[in-house]
């Protein structure tokens, strides 16, 4: 079942303060080219609001995309300081991109020599496979999957490669960083998230295909596993920031006829993620994407979801909005306490009895409200909201 993916204009939810930038912005980051209707949004931004357009681009790490859609204009259309400030950025973002593609398929050589499977998730593979241009999105590290069989020679082939342990599962060497997972949800500190949505490393690899990234051998998944993997990551982060729904977006609009939607459904049903799918592509919706419907709608009638998603669509998602939405995706009211409380104290951070937990929630609680407001804090402070 692989139906058209139809496209409407990239929309802002109603109500959303400053209508004409965020309009702008989701255009900018949007596959879907609408040069007239940008150049009208740009022109109808007063004197002030390009900068705070610029800030919040950087913050949503769109500035590549966004001077990709400004090379559609029309020349002139375009003020030259915004021109010239996003063509450095993206420069910036393409030699970053091609240095960190250089190391990455040095690892992934190290990997096929030791015939350890591996699979690269978003990043360098996210460029090449969905916007094809070193530098229309910016990543800061190399998520690598390997099999739980394999971590132990997979940290081994880093140390020879020259890799430090910085923190459990992450390497470094120099500015280049390696995150090693196991699992496709980053689960390793919170075992709930693997119980209530189980999708495994070994379920991926055994439907993945050998291809090349960064010009290195690698596992590549399935469509539809790196796409609910995607999808799934974006919750995740709570859409934090729009280069992420851009990804699904991007993704949709050029891989969308290569995705059997069918098998995206059982599949996300299988692993309990279907209604974290659904609100994935509520938010790409936001870019002028149309999936199918009754995918989108596997997670409607939920109020205080339905009210975090009216966040989302604005693009001022409250913090924690990913672990909310987790929390409301458990089958049941015991499952869905035992992630919040997974949520509260990761693994290796319990406290030991029923008292403990009883002292340390109050505290644990004022970390993750201080946490907030720094999320908060630096959101306003790129965006100017």
């Amino acid at each position: 079942m692989r139906p058209a993916l139809s496209r409407s204009e990239p929309a802002v939810e109603a109500g959303a303060a400053a209508p004409p930038l965020l309009a702008a912005l989701t255009m900018l980051a949007s596959p879907v080219p609408r040069p007239a209707a940008l150049q009208a949004a740009l022109g109808a931004l007063s004197e002030s609001e390009p900068a705070a357009l610029l800030g919040r681009m950087a913050y949503h790490r769109i500035d590549g995309l966004a001077h990709r859609a400004l090379t559609l204009l029309p020349r002139g259309s375009v003020g030259p300081w915004l021109g010239s400030a996003l063509k450095r950025r993206r420069q910036k973002i393409a030699a970053a991109t091609l240095s960190q593609g250089l190391a990455l398929a040095g690892v992934l050589d190290a990997f096929h020599r030791r015939r350890i499977p591996v699979i690269v998730m978003r990043g360098l593979r996210s460029v090449e496979a969905i916007y094809g241009d070193p530098g229309s999105r910016p990543f800061q590290d190399h998520d690598l999957l390997v099999r739980a069989t394999d971590r132990d020679a997979a940290a081994d082939l880093l140390a020879r490669e020259g890799f430090a342990q910085a923190a459990p599962g992450l390497h470094r060497r120099g500015g280049v960083i390696v995150d090693l997972h196991v699992d496709p949800l980053g689960a390793s500190r919170r075992p709930t998230r693997a119980a209530l949505f189980p999708l495994t490393a070994e379920t991926i690899f055994e439907r993945a295909s050998a291809g090349t990234v960064a010009g290195a051998p690698a596992e590549i998944p399935s469509p539809e596993d790196e796409f609910l993997m995607l999808a799934i990551h974006a919750v995740k982060h709570s859409f934090d920031r729009l280069i992420r729904i851009a990804d699904l977006a991007h993704a949709l609009a050029l891989n969308g006829r290569a995705i059997c939607w069918e098998t995206l459904r059982r599949r996300a049903e299988a692993s309990g993620t279907a209604r974290l799918l659904a609100w994935a592509l509520q938010a790409a919706c936001l870019l002028g994407v149309e999936p199918p419907a009754d995918l989108c709608s596997g997670a409607s009638g939920n109020p205080l979801a339905s009210a975090l998603m009216r966040r989302v669509k604005a693009l001022n998602p409250i913090p924690f909005t990913g672990e909310i939405l987790m929390a409301l995706s458990a089958p049941t009211l015991a499952a869905c306490a035992r992630f919040l409380m997974d949520a509260l104290f990761p693994a290796g951070e319990v406290p030991v009895g029923v008292l403990g937990r009883a002292i340390a929630i109050p505290r644990r609680t004022a970390g993750l409200l201080r946490q907030a407001a720094l999320e908060i804090g630096d959101r306003r402070g790129a965006t100017g909201r």
